[in-house]
């Protein structure tokens, strides 16, 4: 960790297919969690939003992670399913000019 191509203990992947080792240290999913939240406000996209519920999903069904966490993720998938779906309609709006 602390390195640049380091974040929140992942690094990209250097080939498809390899990735977080969710399976072997479940709390990365959740460094991975955070950093995705503090990244949606600057770049609110629907790829976002649905990494957010894909990690979140992971954290819930994982028994390793403490049930108030697991908890806390279950109750939140919903709203950040719904953050997909209005990111996708404002990705689809025509653009507005104000004149």
């Amino acid at each position: 960790m602390g390195r640049a191509n380091d974040l929140c203990g992942t690094r990209a992947p250097e080939r498809v297919g390899e990735g977080p080792s969710y399976s072997a240290q479940p709390e990365m999913a959740l460094a991975a969690l955070l950093h995705l939240l503090t990244r949606f406000p600057a770049r609110q996209t629907p790829a976002i939003a649905a990494a957010i519920v894909a990690h979140l999903r992971i954290i819930e069904d994982d028994p390793r992670i403490a049930a108030c966490v697991r908890d806390c993720a279950g109750r939140l998938t919903d709203d950040w399913r719904a953050y997909t779906m209005l990111c996708d309609e404002q990705a689809d709006a025509p653009a507005r000019s104000f004149s």
